[in-house]
């Protein structure tokens, strides 16, 4: 044999003891990974041994001190293997719902904080504090009322709204605050002496007065008139009677 296929005959055998080396220490990588996982699972059923034990004493005290029908019991067994088809049915979209609420969940976290967040906004500008002093106004209002109260509330509904609607017009809130005003400074200023006659008819001769004193006397008319209209009323219905 010449010298250079005897160095190519020493690299090849080389090679192969080289891969056989490695080949070698995979294999013992693997079986001290099999050896690791092996211990592990023991230490594992060493630690739940007593558990499962103590969980099994558990099962047989309560099934001991319980009363079971056999014959009940095997009929739920029986009936359960009958609708299985059923059973099975069930679980399907159970299933799905399931798999929707996992989806649905990532999605819902932040619905679920935006929406506290804007509890809490409402919340402390006092939406809720206002929302339950109406509750406790408006159950105030309710109990304040019979049943008869509210009858007559609902016939003269209309005629409410109408009156309500008249006194909210633009003219009779400025007079309404006008009077207001008037009334004040009245209550301020009149701590003095009153004004005399002759005071009063002075004031007699501003125009204003005069058109004041115009619109009293056609309330003042109104209502003499509201009131003859009752007492007719009052009078045929006793006519009536008789």
């Amino acid at each position: 044999m010449t010298t250079g296929a005897a160095q190519v005959l020493t690299e090849a055998i080389g090679e192969r003891l080289d891969r056989l080396d490695r080949n070698v220490e995979e294999i013992a990588g693997e079986l001290r990974r099999q050896q690791r996982a092996r211990e592990r699972w023991q230490e594992l059923a060493d630690e739940l041994s007593p558990i499962a034990e103590e969980a099994m004493d558990l099962t047989i005290t309560r099934l001991g001190s319980e009363d079971f029908d056999m014959a009940e019991v095997a009929g739920l067994a029986r009936a359960v293997l009958r609708n299985a088809s059923v059973l099975e049915a069930w679980i399907g979209p159970l299933r799905s719902l399931a798999a929707l609420a996992d989806e649905a969940g990532p999605l819902a976290t932040p619905a679920v904080a935006s929406l506290n967040t804007w509890l809490q906004r409402i919340d402390d500008r006092g939406y809720f504090t206002f929302a339950r002093q109406a509750a406790r106004v408006f159950d105030t209002v309710i109990t304040s009322f019979t049943e008869e109260d509210v009858r007559l509330l609902g016939e003269n509904i209309v005629l409410i709204l109408q009156t309500v609607k008249q006194m909210t017009q633009p003219e009779v809130m400025g007079l309404l605050g006008r009077t207001a005003v008037s009334i004040r400074d009245v209550e301020t200023d009149g701590a003095g002496q009153p004004p005399s006659m002759l005071a009063l008819l002075r004031q007699m001769r501003d125009p204003e007065v005069r058109r004041g004193l115009a619109r009293l006397l056609e309330t003042l008319r109104a209502i003499g008139a509201q009131r003859s209209a009752g007492t007719l009323v009052s009078t045929g219905e006793h006519g009536d009677r008789r």
